[in-house]
């Protein structure tokens, strides 16, 4: 995995809040299963385990806050997904193969708005202080004005690294842009959290956005319904696998519970077409070993532009099933370059509103100078 800050030196992420609209390109992916009536999915993996924050004071207040809730399934097609939240139509291309890989952002700076919405139970908001999180953020992708052309590989495998510039804004910056070093290969975005997928809070809202919301890409041909393994979900995340979900802890009985959770499960569930290029949807899940009710588990649902190498589109879902806590994370090109959302006819809500962000972060990408 590429190297980063904040973990183990495996992954990249980000997050955050303007004074634009909240307003959402679509219904919540909560709402869109109860509406739907979906059925809830099997029980995730191996040994059993219990969510880390399983403490005592808290299971008696939460009581059957979150056991009693409804699981969810699977996210839906990318192609239902799309239609519903932005309104774009997806029609299955003529072929069943794709060269997953991610392309560096070179020619055309990548600008993406990120979006959070919590779902959280009222004694959990009494408890610990913290109210469901409503916010969104800006994340800008691009070369590095101050380092020298690097050549582009025509077909970046995963052990290719190309490093550009990335920036950041939101509520965790104070609306303060924020730089760092982007590294993209064939497989990779990053610096990427390794934790993200298990945690109900935004500890570096880079980190987690692009660990969130890039999903590890073969870096290959790849067929429709083919299954890889993809970027580790590791550090604090493993906590959940080592104890007991009867007691919330560990000792001797959990002795045998090996410390360990598995990797993003990756599957390419279609690939379709947009304004002539070919866009592949991939489906994503993670979960720590428990049972859905009781452990933590993450869903994502994510739109690729297959030519140009980029993300179009996530949503990513983190389920706290002890906790009741449900994490929305939406991630979204606002820009205009080939291939984006919105030169394939997705026009936002606020899109005269956008226009001073899109600004800014273009402006970001190309200054010599920062902070």
């Amino acid at each position: 995995m590429i190297g980063g800050a904040g973990g183990s030196g495996a992954s990249p992420e980000g997050r955050g809040r303007t004074s634009l609209s909240l307003a959402r390109a679509g219904p919540s992916l909560a709402a869109r299963r109860l509406a739907a009536g979906l059925a809830a999915p099997a029980a995730r993996v191996t040994a059993p385990v219990t969510a880390p924050f399983a403490a005592g004071s808290l299971a008696a207040l939460l009581g059957c806050a979150s056991a009693c809730g409804a699981e969810a399934p699977s996210p839906p097609s990318g192609a239902a997904w799309a239609a519903e939240a932005y309104q774009v139509d997806l029609p299955p291309a003529s072929t069943e193969i794709a060269d997953l890989r991610w392309r560096a952002p070179a020619r055309c700076g990548q600008i993406y708005r990120v979006r959070i919405d919590e779902e959280v139970p009222a004694a959990y908001e009494r408890l610990t202080g913290q109210p469901a999180e409503h916010s969104q953020g800006f994340l800008a992708l691009g070369a590095d004005p101050l380092r020298a052309a690097e050549p582009l590989a025509a077909r970046p495998d995963a052990s290719t690294v190309w490093q550009g510039r990335l920036l950041y804004w939101g509520p965790r910056t104070h609306d303060r842009e924020l730089f760092r070093e982007l590294f993209v290969s064939g497989a990779l975005l990053g610096p990427a959290s390794p934790d993200a997928a298990c945690f109900e809070r935004t500890w570096d809202p880079i980190e987690d956005a692009l660990a969130l919301g890039w999903p590890r890409l073969p870096a290959r041909m790849a067929a429709i319904g083919e299954v890889w393994t993809g970027a580790r979900v590791e550090s604090r995340c493993n906590r959940s696998a080592c104890v007991l979900p009867q007691t919330g802890g560990g000792g001797p009985e959990a002795h045998h519970l090996a410390c360990v959770t598995m990797s993003w499960r990756e599957r390419l569930d279609g690939i379709y077409e947009l304004d002539g290029r070919r866009v592949a949807s991939i489906a994503s899940t993670w979960s720590d070993g428990q049972e859905p009710s009781a452990g933590v588990w993450s869903e994502r649902v994510s739109l690729v532009d297959v030519d140009a190498g980029r993300l179009l589109a996530s949503e990513t879902t983190i389920h706290h099933g002890f906790l009741g806590i449900t994490r929305e994370i939406r991630i979204e090109a606002v820009d205009s370059c080939p291939g984006g959302l919105r030169s394939g006819g997705w026009r936002p809500e606020d899109a005269d509103a956008l226009e001073p962000a899109i600004t800014r972060a273009s402006a970001g990408l190309t200054a010599r100078k920062t902070g």
